[in-house]
């Protein structure tokens, strides 16, 4: 029995003193707890309001693409538009010289005697009326242009005799097609690979 007794108060001062420790300790660990509950669900709704705001971002992108992209039919009408001029500035390019080299080839093959009335070109066809002197002028004619590498296709549609008062005349008619420098730049290559 007399193990029972307790006659020392300071045990139940000491129960009581942890018992005071304990909760507030508990109420410390209470207050952290929501403390922390607090920071984070301060830190999650801050974060959704900025992934809200890159998303507005992103929707006005979108939007702005949308816009760019709707205008693609009409770049692309435009650039079809530039490459059909381009195109024929191209093919004007190309033409540019072929009346010159003409000029400059006919001096080297009409010969002697043979007298050109008209000369019309149609792209790479060309097409000569004019007189001779004789048949054998014109058959020169035809020889100069089956020799020049400008000339393709010699042709003579037509010979008709005129008589005229000094001379017996031939009135003709021809065409031959004239190489554009692509064609004769080829030939060149292929004859001397040969």
């Amino acid at each position: 029995m007399i193990a029972k007794l307790n006659l020392m108060p300071w045990r139940d001062a000491r129960k009581k003193q942890h018992q005071q420790r304990f909760f507030g300790m508990l109420s410390a660990a209470i207050l952290v707890a929501l403390g922390c509950v607090w920071l984070v669900s301060g830190w999650y709704s801050q974060q959704h309001e900025i992934q809200h705001a890159r998303n507005g971002q992103l929707d006005q992108e979108l939007t702005r693409l949308e816009d760019e992209l709707s205008m693609l039919p009409e770049l692309d009408a435009q650039r079809d538009a530039l490459v059909e001029r381009l195109a024929v500035i191209a093919d004007i390019q190309k033409g540019r010289n072929q009346v010159t080299r003409l000029l400059s080839l006919m001096p080297g093959v009409v010969p002697q005697g043979v007298y050109l009335d008209e000369l019309s070109t149609e792209n790479n066809w060309v097409q000569i009326n004019g007189m001779g002197e004789s048949n054998g002028r014109l058959a020169t004619l035809l020889g100069n242009g089956e020799q020049s590498e400008w000339i393709r296709d010699i042709a003579m549609h037509s010979i008709v005799a005129a008589k005229e008062e000094p001379k017996e005349r031939t009135v003709f008619r021809a065409s031959f097609t004239l190489l554009p420098p692509e064609l004769h730049n080829l030939l060149d290559q292929g004859q001397t690979n040969e």
